[in-house]
């Protein structure tokens, strides 16, 4: 478990190296932005020279329209991000569902067994009165309330 001192700064905080997942995402967004840099510079040298060399002579003009590229690659991934969001609500909504359920189903079995002791309260009324109440307070705790 991760102890947050609360007299630190919430960036201070945002930033620390054990727990965080800044280092891991550093580890795969500073070589991606690097070689995304390299390929800039490298193809503004010599786009030129591709153009004329190995294409036809409408590569420039191909490879000048980048605003069309950056739009069906965003168009891409916002499809692929709302699909990803989409399924992720779907699962939060069936486990919320699933936990009410058996919130619902830990009750009624909270309720059948104070009921099924009510037999014995005659006899055993100490021990009943400490069942039910062990009873209530597990089922408090699996409540989490």
């Amino acid at each position: 478990m991760i102890h947050y001192d609360e007299g630190k700064w919430f960036f201070s905080a945002l930033f620390h190296i054990r727990g965080s997942l800044f280092p891991r995402a550093l580890l795969f967004s500073v070589p991606s932005s690097f070689l995304t840099w390299l390929l800039v510079v490298v193809g503004e040298e010599t786009r030129h020279q591709w153009a004329d060399a190995i294409f036809v002579q409408g590569f420039a003009e191909i490879a000048g329209s980048s605003s069309q590229l950056y739009t069906a690659t965003t168009a891409g991934l916002m499809l692929l991000l709302g699909f990803r969001t989409n399924q992720a609500m779907s699962r939060f909504w069936e486990g919320t569902g699933l936990l009410h359920q058996m919130r619902g189903e830990w009750f009624d079995t909270v309720g059948c067994l104070v009921t099924f002791s009510r037999s014995a309260l005659a006899e055993k009324p100490l021990e009943v009165a400490n069942f039910r109440h062990c009873l209530i307070r597990l089922m408090s705790l699996c409540h989490g309330s």
